[in-house]
């Protein structure tokens, strides 16, 4: 290595130059700066002169000294070693090139090697190899760019004074030597600035640890740039420059050491440079010498880095403070910082962006190694996409894609917890948020996804059949990484899939993750498309790839018995012993052409058949795919590559919930209880190889309960509450299960602990819901009125973010950590409020069976007011931004407990009830709106009491308050099927249906309000699924005290006013399903209370809401039956319609048949009666009593036997609500 010339005494240091003296001077002053700034080293004209003339490197240069005063031949070595060292860092070389890498440790420069394996990185502040092609050359990624002119003697060269660069002589050490004016044509001409620019290579390992990154400029230019070397130490040392212009000569100087591979020697001219004072001064003043120093930094961070040097770290992050320097550079802000961040210009500012892009990259990639820099890494990266926001597509593609990749891979790591702060700064050095952490962060995510999309739009391109497009692949991954973490980025995650595939050919990942999001944003239809295209495409991978292992999707038959826990427990225990590749061997295994894993597989199939079994209600369909997850498994135990037990266990609990559907929806007598028994063997064995799992024990307990195994059940949720006290249902189910007990007390117990859940969780979330509208909108806060706020709840201050260790996010081969799994998806807000409005309502069956009518109508005042506040037009200042939906209207409230049938023993004749009243609770479809009481030990056949008594001690009261039918959960694909199927046989095998013309006898034809107006067809078209007046703002459920009946004989209630638009109420269907729900939950209420006026005021309102609630129907039948005497004729058409309206509805069906009953209809009581036990009502234990009781009309006392000892055991276990209308079958 040459070493410096020993100092002699300093010559007087001339004065340094002032500003421009004329306008020549300023122009030419800033056409020069102008060049330098933009790295235009290749421009054939740089710059003009005042009239326009177009001026070469040479020329303006010339002319800048001449009006100026400067060192020209400064300027010519900085363009030299631009042009050698880009040039040679810009394009991939073949393998014949020779190039200057690492040098030995004696520091010599190395002879002519060829290239190194793995090329990239940043290769020099231009940046690393060029993106533009890919050859094909193994272990080289170079493209030979031509130099012609490079190897001159100093005896050919002219002198800066004798050509086009001013006065001086040749010598080596003359200030203005060293430099020869290049004939334009030279290597400039075969230059662009995209090819300066420079970029990475494809190989991932570019960011490996190593010098391997790392290129100089080409053996056979090195001998120039030792040229250039000397005649720099030789102006250096020469006494002759000004303060300024002796910092660019050692700042070039050192950019020629770095470029030779003598990095100790270009540190210590580095180390010479006075970094701190006279930014703006050198051979250029002003902005030309910020960049210069900016340049300086981020090659003395690259020589540290290759050297082993700790301090490369702080070099590449004092870029970014002297970037702050630049006057005609604002600092960047991002969007989600700054309203209206600042813009900045590309082209003007090239040459800073090269260093500014290469040293943020550098210096993400050192932090990114190291542990517990999480912090660091993220203003890094922050910053650069900041300053990357103003770049051409164009410029530097592959480093930027992978920038953007552990961008998003930091974020994943770095989702704040609720509650914390946003840290400032955010960026390097500056930024700050006025909102919370997570706020923040979730806006910063949506910044970079998008940011990240259209970089690779502009960047990539639709691939050949059976190519993988990696860089689209792995950053949908990290989006829906980031959406795991952060429900609300789910709709941008699925539109940057749907986006994907514009660029991607059959990606499975791309399906798989497809499936997942469009399934938890409530998009049954087209999650169900993607995932039986998914399943098609990767069986016939498997099959092209493994012929030898045959993967079919087939129907099972179901009456296959599963092995017991133990065996599969043992089974696994052996899979996992087996010889075959290790975890860390499997992990690296890669399929060619993206053929998914056996764990995505498996994990994939179950995500297909919960979404069969709970969205689209179809076990049958979801039992195939379960089967086929466990036929994977067993392929791959075959293989010895057996799956870790979390995941068999997850496949058993799959199978153990889809048998318990199949069991509960379309298993026959026979069948059912093997259904059952298999569902809880398969649970048992979850259990056993999961013993952790709060959802097994969930799922168990459900399946107990239905199984109407009480005390077994009760043991497994509170096994489940043991692990986690935060699940709202686990509590709802407890509580179910302590009613079927006979804890009332308890029970009501258990309700009051999940609603304190609840209203935990919704402190939590409201500070976050906030922040978010106020990001987005910042004058949404100054829009709220007094009425939005709750005055009653304490906002917690944020609290400072956590310490918290961090994984290294990049290995030492350069790839990505894998990020780690996702928490548990948390349920969506309005998911939350649904299930605490069950709640409620089952503690309000619970509050009127232990305190009466009148303390649970209070109740249900209240939770009409939570309701309200929290839906249609007022969910917004409740942090609601969308209401509850993804439940079809018919199906969108599971049961109305409140709503009993007063089903009586009938005696002869149609007019009565008989001497023992039984009161069957109806259902409705969703959301469950609770019933009354609930059960009593046994049934009761000696006489009631008075169904208007009150008091909840009366023995006829809680009779009154025992039984009810519930109602059935059924979704869409079901309810279709069994309309067009089972539903079309029921009608006319059992019912009858009376024509369009005497229901219109009848008087109730589509209405329960009385038609006052001669046009019925207008009134109902106004009226139809729309609110009145009276439920538009309405908060209170009426009672006694405020209806319009109180005091005064029944007067029928005025005509609807004009149907309200929906813009008015704002309510979802869902929403007005569930309002609905809660009307008629009132209105059972009333008529067990004995005000029957209330009571069809509440299923008017009702109706209003949801005219194609069968529940509706079913009140108003009760209704008409309950009146002294009962109106049988009033009450025919509305129960038909109920069935017509939800032809599996039990509630219904018992009601109508208990009417049949009445009127002596035996024969049509009995068809219908028969039906239902056998299908949708087989654990309804009024179902089971009435038939008993027709089969007793019938002489038939044996089966009539059967049926009573059948409707007994029901009874003794029965909840205050169907399970499966107060809690999900599955989590």
């Amino acid at each position: 290595m040459p070493t410096a010339p020993a100092a002699a005494a300093p010559a007087p240091a001339p004065a340094a130059p002032t500003a421009p003296s004329s306008p020549k001077a300023a122009h030419y002053h800033a056409a020069l700066t102008g060049a330098l700034l933009r790295g235009a080293w290749a421009d054939a004209n740089p710059g003009t002169a005042p009239n326009g003339t177009e001026l070469s490197w040479g020329e303006l240069i010339r002319k800048w000294g001449k009006h100026n005063g400067g060192n020209t031949s400064l300027i010519h070595h900085l363009r030299d070693i631009s042009l050698l060292y880009l040039s040679s860092s810009s394009s991939h070389h073949p393998a014949s090139s020779g190039y200057i890498t690492v040098p030995s440790p004696s520091g010599s420069i190395p002879t002519a090697s060829g290239p190194p394996t793995q090329t990239g990185g940043a290769d020099g502040p231009a940046s690393s190899n060029s993106s533009a092609e890919t050859t094909s050359h193994a272990g080289s990624s170079f493209i030979h760019i031509p130099h012609p002119h490079l190897h001159h003697k100093k005896s050919e060269g002219t002198a800066l004074g004798g050509g086009a660069g001013g006065a001086g002589g040749p010598g080596p050490t003359s200030s203005f030597s060293g430099s020869t004016v290049r004939e334009q044509g030279s290597r400039a001409a075969y230059l662009s600035p995209a090819d300066l620019d420079g970029d990475e290579g494809d190989d991932p390992t570019d960011w490996a640890e190593g010098t391997s990154w790392w290129t100089g400029v080409q053996i056979d230019q090195a001998d120039e740039v030792k040229e250039g070397v000397k005649e720099l130490e030789g102006l250096v040392n020469g006494g002759k420059l000004r303060p300024g212009e002796v910092q660019s000569a050692k700042l070039t100087l050192g950019y020629h050491l770095h470029a030779l591979g003598q990095h100790d020697a270009a540190l210590r001219t580095f180390s010479e440079v006075d970094w701190t004072v006279q930014l703006r001064a050198g051979a250029i003043e002003g902005d030309a010498a910020v960049t210069e120093r900016i340049r300086g930094r981020c090659l003395q961070g690259m020589s540290a880095e290759l050297l082993g040097q700790a301090s490369a770290l702080d070099s590449y992050l004092s870029v970014i403070d002297l970037a702050r320097q630049l006057q005609s550079l604002p600092c960047p802000q991002p969007s989600y910082l700054s309203a209206q961040p600042p813009k900045l210009l590309f082209d003007t500012h090239r040459e800073v962006y090269r260093a500014i892009s290469t040293a943020l990259t550098r210096a993400a990639i050192l932090a990114a190694r190291q542990p517990d820099q999480l912090l660091l890494t993220l203003r890094i990266l922050r910053t650069y996409h900041a300053y990357a926001s103003s770049w051409h597509a164009t410029f530097r593609p592959k480093q930027r894609q992978r920038m953007i990749l552990l961008y998003m891979r930091a974020l994943a790591d770095a989702f704040p917890p609720s509650g914390t702060a946003a840290v400032s700064p955010y960026l390097l050095g500056e930024g700050s948020s006025a909102v919370s952490a997570r706020a923040t962060w979730h806006k910063e995510s949506l910044e970079a996804i998008r940011l990240g999309r259209n970089l690779l739009a502009a960047t990539t391109s639709f691939l050949r059949a059976g190519s993988v497009n990696t860089p689209v692949t792995s950053f949908t991954e990290l989006c829906v990484a980031l959406a795991d973490r952060h429900i609300p980025l789910a709709p941008e995650a699925i539109n940057t899939l749907w986006w994907s595939m514009t660029l991607t050919f059959q990606s499975q990942s791309v399906l798989r993750h497809l499936t997942r999001l469009l399934t938890s944003v409530g998009d049954h239809a087209d999650a169900r498309r993607t995932f039986e295209l998914y399943v098609q495409l990767v069986l016939k991978a498997r099959e092209t790839a493994q012929p030898e292992i045959s993967l079919q999707l087939k129907r099972r038959p179901t009456e296959d018995e599963p092995a017991g826990p133990t065996e599969i427990a043992r089974q696994a225990e052996e899979a996992e012993t087996k010889e075959g590749p290790t975890a860390e061997e499997r992990k690296t295994q890669v399929a060619e052409a993206e053929i998914d894993g056996d764990v995505d597989f498996i994990k994939a199939l179950l995500v297909g058949a919960r979404l069969l079994t709970k969205d689209l209600d179809e076990p049958d369909e979801a039992w195939r795919y379960a089967c086929l997850a466990g036929d994977v498994i067993e392929a791959a135990d075959k293989r010895g590559r057996g799956v870790i037990k979390t995941l068999r266990a997850e496949v058993e609990e799959c199978k153990g919930v889809v048998r318990m559907a199949m069991a509960a929806t379309d298993a026959d007598a026979i069948a059912r209880p093997t259904y059952q028994a298999q569902a809880i063997n398969h649970l048992l064995a979850a259990a056993n190889l999961d013993p952790s799992s709060t959802t097994v024990y969930y799922h168990l307990a459900y399946c107990h309960a239905e199984a109407r195994s009480i005390d077994a059940a009760t043991d497994a949720i509170r096994t489940a509450l043991e692990q986690n006290q935060a699940n709202v249902q686990a509590w709802h189910l407890l509580a179910l299960l302590l009613t079927a007990a006979r804890d009332w007390a308890g029970a009501a117990k258990a309700c009051e602990a999940g609603v304190s859940v609840w209203e935990a969780e919704e402190d939590v979330d409201d500070k976050e819901e906030s922040d978010l509208e106020v990001l987005s909108n910042p004058s949404a806060a100054s829009d709220r009125s007094v009425e939005a706020k709750d005055f009653a709840k304490v906002r917690p201050s944020l609290a400072a973010l956590p310490v918290t260790s961090s994984p290294p996010l990049l290995l030492s081969s350069g790839v990505f950590q894998p990020p780690q799994p996702a928490p548990p998806p948390k349920l969506s807000k309005t998911k939350r409020l649904e299930h605490v409005i069950r709640l409620r309502m089952t503690l309000n069956v619970i509050v009127e069976k232990t305190q009466g009518a009148e303390v649970a109508m209070l109740r249900h005042q209240e939770l009409f007011a939570f309701f309200s506040a929290r839906s249609g037009k007022n969910r917004k200042q409740f942090g609601y931004a969308k209401g509850i939906r993804g439940v079809t209207p018919s199906a969108s409230v599971v049961g109305l407990e409140g709503s009993y049938v007063s089903v009586a023993e009938t005696g002869a004749g149609p007019k009565g009830l008989g001497e023992s009243m039984i009161n069957v609770h109806p259902p409705t479809p969703n959301i469950e709106v609770p019933s009354e009481k609930s059960t009593i030990p046994r049934l009761v056949h000696s006489a009631a009491t008075s169904p208007r008594a009150t008091s909840p001690a009366s023995d006829g009261d809680i009779e009154e308050l025992n039984e009810k039918v519930g109602g059935l959960s059924v979704g869409k694909g079901r309810e279709r099927r069994k309309s067009l199927t089972g539903g079309r046989k029921l009608l006319p095998k059992h019912l009858h249906v009376p024509s369009v013309g005497a229901i219109g006898r009848h008087g109730r034809p589509s209405s329960v309000r009385r038609l006052t107006s001669p046009s019925e067809s207008n009134l109902e078209l106004q009226r139809h699924r729309t609110a009145s007046a009276s439920t538009v703002a309405l908060s209170l459920a009426p009672t006694a005290v405020h209806s319009h009946f109180r005091g005064s004989a029944p007067a029928r209630p005025p005509p609807p006013p004009p149907a309200a638009a929906l813009a008015e109420h704002g309510r979802t269907p869902t929403e007005s399903r569930i309002l609905s729900n809660l009307w008629l939950q009132s209105a059972a209420t009333f008529r067990r209370w004995g005000k029957p006026e209330q009571c069809l005021v509440a299923i008017e309102e009702a109706e209003v809401l949801d005219p194609e609630n069968s529940e509706v129907w079913v009140q108003l039948g009760l209704y008409h039956l309950g009146l002294s005497p009962p109106n049988y004729e009033a009450a025919t058409p509305a129960l038909v319609k109920s069935i017509l309206l939800r032809p599996d509805h039990p509630a219904g069906i018992v009601s109508l048949a208990k009417l049949y009953l009445a009127t002596d209809q035996v024969e049509l009581a009995h068809n219908a009666l028969n039906q239902v036990t056998q299908d949708s009502g087989w654990d309804v234990p009024e179902a089971w009593f009435y038939l008993a009781k027709v089969c007793e009309r019938q002489g038939r006392d044996g089966r009539a036997g059967e049926c009573l000892r059948y409707a007994l055991g029901l009874e003794e276990s029965r909840p205050a609500r169907r399970w499966r209308e107060g809690v999900e079958r599955w989590l």
